[in-house]
């Protein structure tokens, strides 16, 4: 007999920061038990023992069965997960004591330091990346493209915008996007180069698509449209894999990918080509 309720657990992301890391951890060991359909239940900055608490009292007197995945830097808030009376993943707890006694030195317990400024000349490089990605989507512009750490080509709706905006977001890369359309791309036997595109061969790479993943995407923005159409896709893919063979510009094919993987594989593709 199937057991609904432990199909639908209650999850308390408890955080003493954004609860960020809780979130990611939480959700990667749960895509492990796809049958399980998590009601989730995010609560940042407890930074007090009366709030955790309460978050205490909450988990208890929910439904059951229920977790609690904890991310608190703070030692003493820690201490207290020993009265939570639903099960913990205290992520920080045993690592941070694994760390200390490996490298002979006590950890501070200062809270938010995982998603909060940090290096303030970082923090800085990823909203300036952020910025000149916004500038530099869609091929709205082509100047400074010499500036990019990337610059990804691709079909309309392929997932240039999404990955370009991850990149900088994450990585602080510099990461523009540029559209192949059939006006790039029908211009005789020889694909040809955009003329903005020439010259930066070492920072292009291509997304490509299996035409049909890229039609039912289309449909969603255009329906019944000559853009959505399967004989478009497919024919605009064919012309956009040609012009990657013919200018020899390394490529990845998006269709099952998520945007962290693609942005992932750029990122690890231009490590390999610096």
């Amino acid at each position: 007999m199937v057991n609904y309720t432990a199909q639908c657990p209650q999850v308390y992301l408890v955080s003493d920061g954004t609860g960020i890391t809780a979130e990611t951890l939480a959700r990667s060991l749960l895509t492990q038990f796809p049958e399980v359909d998590p009601a989730w239940h995010r609560l940042p900055f407890v930074q007090t023992p009366g709030r955790l608490a309460g978050v205490f009292a909450r988990a208890e007197a929910g439904p059951q069965p229920a977790l609690l995945v904890a991310t608190l830097a703070n030692a003493d808030l820690r201490a207290e997960l020993r009265h939570c009376p639903v099960p913990v993943i205290d992520v920080f707890g045993e690592q941070i004591e694994r760390l200390e006694g490996t490298l002979g030195l006590s950890a501070q317990s200062v809270s938010g330091r995982a998603h909060g400024m940090g290096d303030v000349s970082l923090y800085d490089r990823r909203i300036e990346a952020l910025n000149y990605s916004l500038a530099h989507d869609d091929g709205l512009t082509v100047q400074d493209l010499s500036v990019a750490d990337v610059v990804l080509l691709g079909a309309s709706r392929s997932g240039k915008t999404p990955t370009s905006l991850y990149l900088a977001m994450t990585f602080g890369m510099f990461a523009a996007n540029y559209p192949l359309v059939p006006e790039d791309l029908n211009q005789g036997d020889v694909p040809h180069m955009p003329e903005g595109l020439r010259g930066l061969g070492g920072r292009l790479v291509g997304l490509t698509i299996a035409p049909q993943r890229l039609a039912q995407i289309r449909e969603g923005r255009r329906p019944d449209s000559r853009y959505a159409s399967l004989a478009q896709c497919r024919a605009e893919c064919g012309a956009i894999q040609d012009f990657f063979d013919s200018w020899q510009i390394p490529h990845l094919d998006v269709t099952e990918l998520s945007i962290e993987e693609i942005a992932t594989r750029v990122r690890d593709c231009m490590d390999v080509r610096r």
